[in-house]
């Protein structure tokens, strides 16, 4: 991809490793619209695991009052940390295609998106890098998609990616029956920390009544990345998972993830998963071998089972069409 800063190209770069596009995205929907149901879900959480897990926050897009390089598709919105002192990208993984765009947005202050690599998720790549920057509330970053294979970014401020700050484009896709899987690696991980257990058994109850949010990102391929990410890996699948479930209305029937569906009603910002942990017994590591910063042990995400060959019903990928500010950077991969 070729990057761009005020529509001044000032990097070309080549694929990285080649990336078969499977079915994921157009998750089935497994009927779960209901705001209702969500409410009545979050008040039995709340007397399991108290109120610090309750919604902190809300999100609503800027208005458009620029025009961004951009390309030909359809544009995919990815919030940088939904509020202050969520350490997270919504979604943590997109699938994207060849002429769709990438918005950053920014909603908290002092984040960056910064391109790395599936082993050294919290190390800058020297293959072609992009780098936003340190940006505070407000700031869109653009990409122009043209090729569909694997990318990892991450917040480059010290110590967020070692928090679990990092999201990935066009993720692997495991084949059927892998026990690499999000959804195998779950109770795995889980039987193994009480902390791990609570964001689980949360993360199931936010979603019980609807399958979709529950199930998205179930069959993504974990078998490459270093063992030290993977808990951090099924944080943030859970909390997308939280935040689809509190947000039914960009969801649609057949999984994809649309945030200007809101229109201009504020979407709700759960408060961050680690929030109902408890205690754990487990330590645990870094995102990445060779990745300096201070780490926190906490759980892994839900055991939903993806329920569909390829992972169609794993990870909706997000047609994001939402007006935005775009802050006069664009890149390309």
């Amino acid at each position: 991809m070729s990057s761009s800063v005020n529509g001044t190209p000032d990097a070309t770069s080549t694929a990285m490793n080649t990336y078969s596009t499977p079915a994921y995205g157009s998750g089935s929907y497994g009927g779960g619209g209901g705001g209702s149901g969500y409410q009545s879900c979050m008040q039995m959480c709340a007397a399991s695991y108290g109120a610090p897990t309750m919604a902190s926050s809300t999100w609503s897009a800027p208005s458009a009052t620029t025009t961004a390089t951009s390309g030909s598709g359809c544009t995919h919105t990815v919030i940088v940390a939904p509020t202050q002192g969520v350490l997270r990208y919504v979604p943590f993984a997109i699938n994207a295609s060849v002429g769709d765009t990438i918005a950053f947005v920014w909603n908290a202050n002092k984040h960056t998106v910064t391109k790395s690599s599936e082993l050294a998720i919290c190390n800058k790549t020297l293959d072609l890098p992009f780098a936003s920057g340190v940006q505070n509330k407000s700031f869109v970053f653009t990409q122009t998609v043209n090729d569909t294979n694997t990318t990892y970014y991450y917040c480059g401020v010290p110590g967020h990616c070692q928090k679990g700050m990092f999201g990935i484009l066009n993720p692997p896709n495991a084949l059927m029956g892998s026990n690499a899987t999000v959804s195998s690696m779950m109770p795995v991980m889980a039987s193994n920390s009480s902390n791990m257990t609570a964001m689980v058994q949360y993360t199931q109850m936010v979603t019980a009544n609807n399958t979709v949010a529950g199930n998205w990102g179930g069959s993504i391929d974990m078998s490459g990345m270093p063992p030290s990410s993977y808990q951090y890996l099924l944080e943030n699948v859970m909390y997308t998972r939280t935040f689809l479930a509190a947000n039914p209305e960009v969801l649609s029937a057949d999984g994809v993830i649309d945030l200007s569906s809101a229109g201009t009603t504020p979407l709700i910002v759960p408060k961050d998963i680690t929030a109902v942990a408890t205690n754990s017994s487990t330590p645990s590591g870094s995102p990445t071998a060779g990745a300096t910063g201070s780490s926190t042990s906490s759980g892994v995400s839900s055991s939903s089972p993806s329920a569909s060959t390829g992972g169609a019903r794993s990870l909706g990928s997000s047609s994001i069409l939402v007006s935005v500010v775009i802050a006069s950077i664009a890149f390309v991969l």
